[in-house]
């Protein structure tokens, strides 16, 4: 009985040993051999990441730097009400400060005289792609004042952050006691985009995972919290299984991308525009109620852009299953917001969606983000609306001293 016993457990062993070193090798053994293999050939254990050839760098030496240093370093920590915040990091490319802010040449929030203009968006009004110095509020902040505008511009740009999160920002900023002359917001990728992920307007990005994260440590959450432990464990292993299988084996995490083929897209692009403009209308209550003038950039993107280059072309197959889909439900949500009077009428916003439309030069590093000429030709873009509110401030503050 017990000679049995032993050679089950022999053989029990065999089996599950067996299993564990196919386990060790391909989550181990395939991942080093490719660090081995990228260390040789590029001297590096990482293979440069594809923006970082863009042509519409130009061959800059600095933009493989620049994005291994991004993607190694740049993080996000949980913070209330907005979900996520960008972690102060200091490096040789990408500042964030102890706000988890880019810095902008000449920002001092201690000047009462100069004219405090915060900047809101996602990762395009960020910088990423660019160096500190040539993120869109920094070139703004430097145009501004070549053209004579004593201006203090703070670049409020998040990762990942659409105008709903913005909104909510600038409540607390104002519950917080921060003074704002002038509030400019650049948006409209983000309100698409996780549009598109979702398949729902007013929602954000990878709503999937954070429900699946919500209370995961309470008691009744243990068997997803074992199965999600098991699958990030053994991440390339459930991959390989998934495949051969067909089954879902995700834990408690379900699909990530809706699927376009299956959503109404001009009913969705109807939704999404009017969330927007709700959030425009908060905006403009709030800067009656405390004194502060807004101005709102709606964003180009690639799709609309005729003349491509190579990269540019394949960009657009990017975080997505269905390229066309994803075409037709930008056009959509364009055509939506350019035929709402509420937009033509109103003298605070701005359309910036075909700035390089026609444009035959590569200014996109992927599927959202531009180069650094590209953030040039934007926030030269907005500078008109920008001096022209920043002249507005300066006169009411003269107008009020004069009443004094």
């Amino acid at each position: 009985m017990l000679a049995t016993l032993g050679r089950f457990i022999v053989a029990l062993w065999h089996v599950v040993g067996l299993l564990l070193v196919v386990v060790l090798i391909t989550e181990f053994g395939v991942g080093g051999w490719r660090r081995v293999s990228r260390y040789l050939r590029y001297r590096r254990a990482t293979r440069p990441d594809r923006s970082a050839t863009a042509d519409a760098y130009g061959g800059a030496d600095w933009a493989t730097g620049y994005f291994g240093e991004f993607r190694r370093a740049v993080r996000v920590d949980w913070k209330p009400y907005v979900e996520w915040w960008q972690r102060p990091y200091r490096g040789d490319y990408v500042t964030l400060d102890e706000r988890g802010l880019r810095p902008t040449p000449g920002e001092k929030p201690t000047d009462d005289e100069a004219i405090r203009i915060l900047c809101f968006g996602g990762s395009t009004m960020m910088g990423m792609g660019a160096r500190d110095d040539h993120t869109i509020p920094a070139v703004l902040a430097r145009r501004l004042a070549e053209c004579g505008h004593r201006v203090s511009v703070t670049n409020y740009g998040q990762l990942g952050h659409n105008s709903t999160q913005e909104v909510i920002t600038l409540q607390q900023l104002l519950k917080s006691g921060e003074r704002i002359d002038i509030a400019l917001f650049y948006d409209g990728i983000n309100e698409m985009a996780c549009a598109e992920q979702t398949g729902h307007a007013d929602r954000l990005f990878n709503e999937a995972r954070r429900r699946a994260e919500f209370n995961l440590l309470h008691p009744d959450r243990r068997r997803d919290l074992i199965a999600a432990a098991l699958i990030g464990a053994a991440p390339r292993t459930v991959r390989r299984l998934r495949q051969l299988t067909g089954l879902a084996l995700r834990g408690p995490l379900q699909s990530e991308q809706a699927d376009l083929s299956r959503v109404d897209l001009a009913e969705l692009a109807r939704a999404v525009v009017p969330v927007y403009l709700a959030n425009l209308r908060l905006v403009r209550l709030l800067a009656r109620e405390y004194g502060f003038q807004s101005i709102f950039f709606w964003q180009p993107v690639i799709t609309t852009k005729r003349c491509k280059t190579p990269d540019e072309q394949r960009w657009l197959n990017d975080y997505t299953y269905d390229p066309e889909q994803r075409r037709l439900f930008y056009n959509a949500v364009l055509w939506e917001r350019r035929s709402r009077p509420e937009f033509a009428e109103a003298s605070d916003t701005f359309d910036l969606s075909a700035l390089f439309d026609d444009r035959a030069d590569p200014v996109y590093i992927d599927l959202y983000h531009l180069s650094e000429a590209g953030n040039s030709a934007v926030a030269e873009a907005m500078l008109p609306a920008v001096a022209d509110a920043a002249s507005r401030v300066r006169r009411c503050r003269s107008a009020a001293a004069e009443g004094r």
